[in-house]
């Protein structure tokens, strides 16, 4: 049987073994800037055999194929988001939820001439609509 996920794996140079497909597949459900660990404890508690360092092996593996971005929104930690199109992070004080903002709410920057951008990474900090 194949899955999408599996599709998606090949379409960026990645085989669609088991745990790669797991992991991903847990990303595109759950959208909601996991770390490496978050991802681990979520597939034990699904009952899937992984070791954390396969984990973290994987999620390296999708970064340099461009199947996830890694967020160093923390100093200490990394989070992985599914999403490659341009978004802003926002990170709540209170409930550290990290969302996801449209790149259209947020001025546009002109850098002026001879700059090439490559990637952005913007975050902002606050507290959510949940936690207000």
């Amino acid at each position: 049987m194949k899955y999408p996920e599996s599709e998606i794996l090949l379409q960026h140079g990645v085989r669609p073994l088991l745990h790669r497909v797991e992991i991903y597949r847990y990303l595109l459900e759950n959208r909601i800037h996991p770390t490496a660990d978050d991802i681990y404890s979520a597939l034990r508690e699904q009952n899937v055999s992984i070791a954390r360092y396969t984990v973290y092996n994987i999620l390296s593996l999708f970064v340099e194929n461009n199947l996830v971005q890694a967020l160093s929104i923390e100093e200490k930690e990394l989070r992985y988001d599914v999403c490659m199109d341009p978004h802003i992070h926002f990170k709540c004080n209170r409930c550290g939820e990290v969302s996801d903002i449209d790149e259209e709410k947020f001025p546009a920057i002109d850098l002026g001439r001879g700059y090439q951008v490559q990637s952005v990474e913007v975050s902002i900090r606050g507290v959510c609509p949940h936690c207000r």
